[in-house]
């Protein structure tokens, strides 16, 4: 488990400025109780920084250590996976996300994708949505300039060299387009972390409704379906059933 990030706080400086609240003190205040060992207090002190709408991997890669520490794994998880949404390539709050999920007890055997799959996904997944849309900008500038220029160059030997290249630049537009639209509409999707010890996973979002499985602390599901009191999840290994909304936390 890795410690707290010390990373510059100019966005928090800017946003206290903006709305009177001294979320950087706060913020090093957390961080001085979590070195101290005092994860209670280091807790408190995010918490009120995240309840003034403040969004920053910072604050929630501390707060999810500080969760860790006092062994509440499922909020640990739960803010690392929203630090993740922010960061996608940070190393450190990959690891510490992997490192919290050694502690679950709910574990899924699936099969190991193909590697050049498996290395596609995680290329896809490392880029944030601001890098994605900036990828396509310059993607299509390189497309355009490449159309331009075998259309000035067409029928000699440069003309055969732009060609191809221009081609490959298409590809490479269309599959990172392809990814901007999808990580577009996940946005719209949720994802839900257990936050107690074990839940009852149930066939109908009713009360007394029959018990499919149980899940435990930190187990993570995609959002199929909502009511005013129930989720309905899938699982890792597909498995579906609803749970009040009590007992997760969203990201």
């Amino acid at each position: 488990m890795r410690s707290i990030l010390t990373r510059s706080l100019l966005s928090l400086i800017i946003f206290s400025s903006v709305f009177a609240v001294d979320v950087e003190g706060l913020m090093i205040q957390g961080n001085i109780h979590y070195e101290k060992g005092e994860f209670e207090h280091a807790i408190s002190s995010y918490e009120k920084v995240i309840a003034t709408d403040m969004v920053s991997t910072a604050l929630y890669y501390n707060l999810g250590c500080a969760y860790f520490s006092e062994k509440e794994y499922g909020k640990a998880i739960l803010q690392f996976e929203k630090a993740r949404q922010l960061s996608p390539r940070d190393e450190d709050v990959l690891h510490n996300l992997q490192y919290a999920k050694l502690f679950l007890k709910d574990r899924f055997d699936l099969p190991e994708p193909m590697p050049f799959i498996a290395w596609f996904k995680s290329l896809r997944k490392s880029l944030s949505l601001a890098e994605l849309k900036f990828l396509e900008e310059i993607l299509f500038g390189l497309l355009i300039l490449g159309i331009i220029a075998y259309r000035l160059t067409r029928g000699n030997s440069m003309g055969r060299v732009i060609m191809p290249f221009t081609i490959g630049i298409s590809v490479m537009f269309l599959i990172v387009g392809g990814w901007l639209i999808d990580r577009s509409v996940a946005l719209n999707e949720r994802h839900a972390v257990l936050l107690v010890e074990e839940a009852e996973v149930t066939s109908a979002p009713i009360p007394g409704s029959s018990t499919l499985f149980v899940i435990h602390e930190g187990t993570t599901a995609e959002i199929l379906d909502a009511t005013d009191a129930w989720y309905e999840l899938r699982l890792e290994d597909g498995k579906t059933g609803w749970i009040i909304h009590e007992a997760v936390g969203l990201f």
